[in-house]
């Protein structure tokens, strides 16, 4: 069983234009409107992957309805919690002629520390029943930064995995509480090691040194040129099969759930990188917010490499 915890889900809107221009009328081409947040991304690409899960988080006004209904729809099970206010609608415009995608991400409604309490007690029964936890995305105006730390902590005492995909504060107090794996994709790695990382072997050095904080498993996502991965004093590049990409939004959570089924499955952290790298190229086959489908997954399977970093 597989936990995942979205603080601050959202809807994501996608709109496809030709040759954006601010100011400008636009006609849209193609539009997309999908449940997102990190965390719930996890979740739905885990439960494609067959794996049982339950999403944690909280949900509020009509959109929290429409992220709630388009879950219950797509089978994956969850919990969340009701919030006065509104769930974000996020925006992103991608530009046919560029292939440039512009973001508008929303903040979010308030939470209070009742409501985080709450959350607290309906996850602990469940943390007795799962092997993996996932904490994901970004927090709530209103929770405490190290909310993700404080739940790491939480999952240790039960014997869990955690995966943390966050950024900023509290992904480095996160680290602080020593989560079994983090992926943070290459500019969150760059705030996290207060450097520039501009080629591969930068970006193992970064993956080493923050091993030497406390994570067991560090894995660094760079997009079209794969992933770098660290777990003692070993180190693997995942290079993707080479495919026609209308999106990288939701890649690095298809990653992310990958790595979470191997981790319930008890394999090998290379099973959990080469099925996560097949899984986040699947999901950059498809347009806007859309997640890859099982079935490209299979077939995109054997064609990711596994290379040790010396």
């Amino acid at each position: 069983m597989i936990i995942t915890l979205t603080l601050n889900p959202a809807a994501d809107k996608t709109i496809v234009v030709r040759d954006l221009a601010v100011g400008q009328l636009h006609r849209v081409r193609e539009s997309h409107l999908d449940p997102a947040g990190k965390g719930i991304n996890v979740a739905r690409l885990v439960d494609r992957l067959g794996c049982p899960s339950i999403a944690f988080g909280f949900l509020a006004g009509e959109i929290g309805t429409l992220i709630n209904r388009a879950l219950l729809e797509e089978g994956v099970q969850n919990h969340f919690l009701l919030l006065p206010g509104q769930t974000r609608l996020n925006v992103t415009i991608f530009d046919e002629a560029t292939g440039a995608g512009t973001s508008f991400w929303d903040r979010g409604p308030e939470v209070d520390v009742e409501h985080l309490n709450s959350l607290e007690h309906d996850i602990q029964p469940w943390l007795g029943t799962c092997r993996v936890l996932v904490l994901a995305g970004s927090l709530l105006p209103g929770a405490r930064e190290d909310i993700y730390a404080h739940y790491i902590e939480l999952a240790r005492a039960r014997g869990v995995q955690t995966i943390l995909d966050t950024d900023g504060e509290p992904l480095r107090l996160g680290i602080q509480a020593r989560p079994t794996l983090i992926k943070p994709n290459l500019a969150e790695a760059e705030r996290l090691v207060g450097r520039s990382l501009p080629d591969v072997p930068s970006v193992v050095q970064a993956a080493r040194d923050i091993l030497a904080r406390g994570v067991d498993v560090v894995v660094i996502s760079m997009g079209a040129r794969g992933a770098i991965c660290a777990q003692g004093e070993r180190v693997w590049h995942a290079i993707p099969p080479t495919v026609k990409r209308r999106s990288t939004v939701g890649s690095g959570d298809s990653l992310v759930a990958g790595l979470a089924v191997s981790m319930d499955c008890g394999q090998d952290i290379v099973e959990g990188l080469r099925l996560g790298t097949a899984a986040g190229a699947a999901t950059a086959l498809v347009p806007g917010t859309a997640l890859g489908t099982p079935a490209e997954i299979t077939r995109l399977l054997p064609q990711v490499r596994i290379e040790p970093f010396a």
